[in-house]
Formats: structure tokens, C-alpha cells, sequence
């Protein structure tokens, strides 16, 4: 407004008029006191011309402007009374009608003449009192098109909402990992531990599977196992007959030694007796009794009975030596070592070994049976069993089907056009129909090209644009876990709620840009 406003600041005694004024603040030009500082609370007296009056308050504003050159600054009112306030506003909407004008054109339209009016009651008007009748079928029309109105475009904008903020897929549903567990070899099923459906945990055993060619080795292996033990045993048998026979030659080496004794002896008495025959043709000799060629020869003899002597001793010690170092595993028949009982000791000892041998072998083969068997490669349950018990399977056979039911998900299959306004980390809501149950889950994956992938040509292969060939994995977490866990099992069908993205990056830049300054 610029109708006149006078204002004087604080207890400055200068009192101006301002330049232009509103129910918010004013602005004063040329103020000749001291200029006031910008964001100053300062206290302002004010004078407005009303119908010859001079209306005169108060109020504290704050300087929102301060200019040097000029003289001027602008406040805005921090502190005013609502009476005051009230009768700015009646100037303003009232009289003036929001019209800048100067003070003169104010002055006539407050200066219009009017014809006053009693304010006292006319008596005949209590007799004259005519009750009004309430429009009630407009009334009720009224609501009923208000109603019909109000649930047209509350449906409308519901399907607006639905269409273009938020995307529904019915095509979803709950899934678990599932472990397929194959026969590495042709076998059978020998005995199974645990039902279909039922609770297991990691590692423990569910199925014992018997293969073929194990089992034949499994055999084989005890076969040598019990040939190595009749080896062992005949040549346990050897060796006592062995024994038996040192034995007897042990009492005969005992004899030859006892009859080379006997004839150490007796060489050594024909030895003395060719020493004292030598000895007395010697000293007959020398008396003149014998001749030479007789000490010749009783030399001789005195020499062959030595070494008779000589060679029975050594051969005595040798039988002797041989007796004691090969007391019961050898014997000297004069001209050879006889006995094998060495030889049997070593093979025995070999035997053992390979025995020990095929016992390990024997337990290897065991143990890899027990590899062989079938276990929970996680805690879940067995899903599956496409071979009963007792029943062949070949090489590459599915035997056990295991589902792990701690990590379900919900997988909702998209089309081209869906998937691309859907972000990892989105939340989204899943509905389960048949449980009537809400819960929050968040995007783990997206995989546009799912449908596209051949399993049997092992190439990509376009679909229609309508085909839902675009896989959305969600995980529930959070408080719903545990009844995911309970309630919640593979195959269920499911609805999910996704807050869709815009897809233009013009509208993506200006939302992000809004969501920003919201917060």
C-alpha cells in the first residue's frame, strides 16, 4: 500500500512517512535519523489516517534491508496486535480495496456519503417472523451426487495412482533353493533314513548309495584279504615243520661234533705217539742203532699225524661256531649249509605286511562307500526322491532333491516394459492371497534376459515384448523371517506391489531433485 503510514523508530523523535507498507512489513526512504543495521529488532510507533482519525500502535519488526545510499530499509513485523493487525486489514481489503492509490483518492471513497440506519429493532418485526423451511431434497441431492462424485474420482485417481506411481504383478511366486544331488556312478539305493518332507540338518546322512564297482573291489579286497591269511598260515605251518627238522638236525650236528671230538683225540695220541718214534730214532741215530732213511720216516709220519690233527681241530671249531650261530636255522652236513627257516621267517614277515596292506586298502574302500552316501549339503528338508529304495540308478540319475527353506525368496516374473521401472534395493509389498498376509521384502536381483536363455540349445532367443521373460528376486527379511520360515512354502503364489520408476530421465532428474528438497 502507499496510503499514508507515519512511522517514527525507536525513541528517535523523527517521524516519517513510509514509502509503501503492507500487513507484513513497510519500507522507509530518506530517513534523515540513525540508519538502522540489517537484522536489527527495532520498536516502531505508527500513525494511520482513518476518516479524520489518527489510529496510532505499535509493533517490533526486524530490518530486512538497509541501504546507504538513499537512506532506506525495509522491515517485517515480528510483534503486532491483532486489533491492530485487524484494523490495517479492514483499511486495506475493506475500504481501499487494494488499490495503490495516493492519499486523496483514498480520502474520496472514505469520504462517499451513505444514509445512516437504526439500530434499533422495528416493534412489529417479532410479529412478523416467518419460519424457513430447510431444503431438505436439495440437501439430499446433493450428497448423493457428492457421494457418487467424490467415489468416481477417488476411483480415478486410485487407478492413476496405480498406473503411473505404483505397478502391480501378479505373476509372482515363492521359491527356494533346490540342490539336486546326482549318482556319480551306476549303483542302487541301499537304505534310506529320512522321508520325503522331512526336517534335516547339515551334513547328516540320508541316503546310502552302493556302487557297482565299489562293491566289487569292496569283495575283492576281502578275498586277498583272507588268501594273504591261508599264506600266512601255510607258511606259519613251514616254519614249525622247519623247526621240527632243525631240531633232528641239531641232535645230529651235536653228534658229529661229539665223533670229531673222538677223533681230535685219537689223532692227537697217534701225533704223540709219531713225536716219541721220532724222537727215539733221533737219539738211536746218533748211538749208531738206525739209520737215517728210518728218522726219515718216522718224520714223515710225525708230520702227516700233525696235520691230521691240525684239520680235525679246525673243522671241530667251525661245527662248533656253525652250531652256535645257526642253533635251529641252520645246519653244517660237512659239506653245505642246510634249512630254509631264514627264507620262511622273511616270508612270513612279508605276508604280515601285505596283509596289513590289504586291510588298508580294505578301509579305504570303506570309507569312500561311506563318501559315497548321500548328505544334507544344508538344513532344510528332502524335497525329493525320484528312486525308491532298493532301486538301480545309472550314472547322472537324480537320487535326492534337497530344498533349503532358510533362504526363500520371492521370484515375480516382469515383462521388458515392467522390468525396466524397477531398481535393486527397491522396497516393495507381497501379498499372499491364500494366507491374506502383507509383508515387506527388497529387491536382491534382476535379470532381464531369464526368459531368453535356451537351457537345451544353450543360446539367447528373443520373446514377444507381452512375454513375462524378465525374473525380479525379492528377500523378505526383517520381523516377517520367521514367518517366512513357518508359514511361508515354495510354490505359493504370490502379488507384488512395486513403487514404479519413471523411465524418463528428464522426470527421474526433476523427482530427484524434489525428493531432495523435502528433505
Amino acid at each position: 500500500m502507499t496510503a499514508p503510514l507515519y512511522v517514527r523508530v525507536g525513541n528517535d523523535g523523527a517521524v516519517v512517512r513510509a514509502r509503501d507498507w503492507s500487513l507484513g512489513g513497510l519500507r522507509v526512504d530518506g530517513y534523515g535519523g540513525l540508519l538502522p543495521t540489517l537484522g536489527e529488532d527495532i520498536e516502531l510507533a505508527m500513525t494511520l489516517p482513518f476518516q479524520g482519525f489518527d489510529i496510532s500502535f505499535t509493533a517490533k519488526a526486524k530490518v530486512v534491508r538497509s541501504v546507504e545510499e538513499g537512506r532506506s530499509f525495509a522491515v517485517e513485523f515480528t510483534e503486532i496486535g491483532e486489533r491492530e493487525l485487524s484494523v490495517m486489514h479492514h483499511f486495506i481489503e475493506d475500504l481501499v480495496r487494494g488499490a495503490m492509490s495516493e492519499v486523496a483518492d483514498s480520502i474520496q471513497r472514505i469520504d462517499v456519503p451513505i444514509t445512516p440506519v437504526s439500530s434499533d429493532p422495528d416493534p412489529d418485526t417479532d410479529a412478523v417472523v416467518h419460519e424457513k423451511k430447510l431444503p431438505v431434497r436439495q440437501i439430499a441431492w446433493v450428497g448423493v451426487y457428492a457421494s457418487i462424485g467424490f467415489m468416481v474420482f477417488g476411483y480415478m485417481a486410485l487407478v492413476l495412482y496405480s498406473n503411473i506411481f505404483r505397478m502391480e504383478v501378479q505373476t509372482a511366486v515363492v521359491s527356494a533353493p533346490m540342490v539336486e544331488v546326482r549318482a556319480q556312478s551306476d549303483g542302487e539305493i541301499s537304505f534310506v533314513r529320512a522321508a520325503i518332507g522331512e526336517e534335516i540338518e547339515r551334513g547328516e546322512t540320508v541316503i546310502y548309495f552302493a556302487d557297482y564297482d565299489l562293491e566289487k573291489q569292496i569283495d575283492m579286497a576281502q578275498l586277498e584279504i583272507q588268501r594273504r591269511e591261508a599264506e600266512l598260515t601255510h607258511l606259519l605251518q613251514k616254519r614249525a615243520s622247519e623247526l621240527e627238522r632243525m631240531t633232528d638236525y641239531a641232535a645230529v650236528g651235536i653228534k658229529n661234533i661229539e665223533q670229531v671230538k673222538i677223533d681230535v683225540e685219537a689223532l692227537e695220541a697217534q701225533h704223540n705217539a709219531a713225536r716219541v718214534r721220532y724222537q727215539r730214532a733221533q737219539k738211536l741215530l746218533k748211538e749208531g742203532w738206525a739209520t737215517k732213511v728210518q728218522l726219515e720216516e718216522a718224520s714223515q709220519w710225525l708230520t702227516q699225524a700233525r696235520a691230521k690233527l691240525k684239520s680235525r681241530r679246525v673243522e671241530l671249531q667251525e661245527q662248533i661256531r656253525l652250531a652256535d650261530n645257526g642253533l635251529g636255522k641252520r645246519f653244517y652236513n660237512g659239506r653245505e649249509l642246510v634249512g630254509d627257516i631264514g627264507v620262511v621267517d622273511a616270508e612270513i614277515k612279508l605276508a604280515r605286511y601285505q596283509i596289513a596292506l590289504s586291510n588298508q586298502q580294505h578301509e579305504a574302500l570303506l570309507k569312500h562307500r561311506e563318501r559315497l552316501a548321500v548328505r544334507a549339503p544344508f538344513s532344510g528338508k528332502l524335497a525329493q526322491m525320484p528312486k525308491p529304495e532298493n532301486a538301480a540308478v545309472k550314472q547322472g540319475d537324480v537320487i535326492a532333491v534337497f530344498e533349503n527353506h532358510s533362504e526363500r525368496k520371492v521370484l515375480a516374473y516382469l515383462t521388458q516394459d515392467e522390468v525396466i521401472k524397477i531398481g535393486m534395493g527397491d522396497e516393495a509389498t507381497v501379498y499372499f492371497p491364500s494366507l491374506d498376509k502383507s509383508m515387506r521384502a527388497n529387491v536382491t536381483a534382476i535379470d532381464r534376459t531369464k526368459g531368453f536363455h535356451e537351457e537345451v540349445a544353450r543360446r539367447y532367443s528373443w520373446r514377444s515384448p507381452e512375454d513375462r521373460s524378465a525374473q525380479v528376486s525379492l528377500t523378505i527379511e526383517g520381523e516377517y523371517a520367521a514367518v517366512v520360515e513357518r508359514d511361508v512354502t515354495p510354490g505359493l503364489p504370490a502379488i507384488v506391489l512395486f513403487d514404479a520408476r519413471s523411465t524418463s530421465p528428464i522426470l527421474a532428474a526433476i523427482w530427484r531433485k524434489v525428493s531432495s528438497l523435502l528433505l
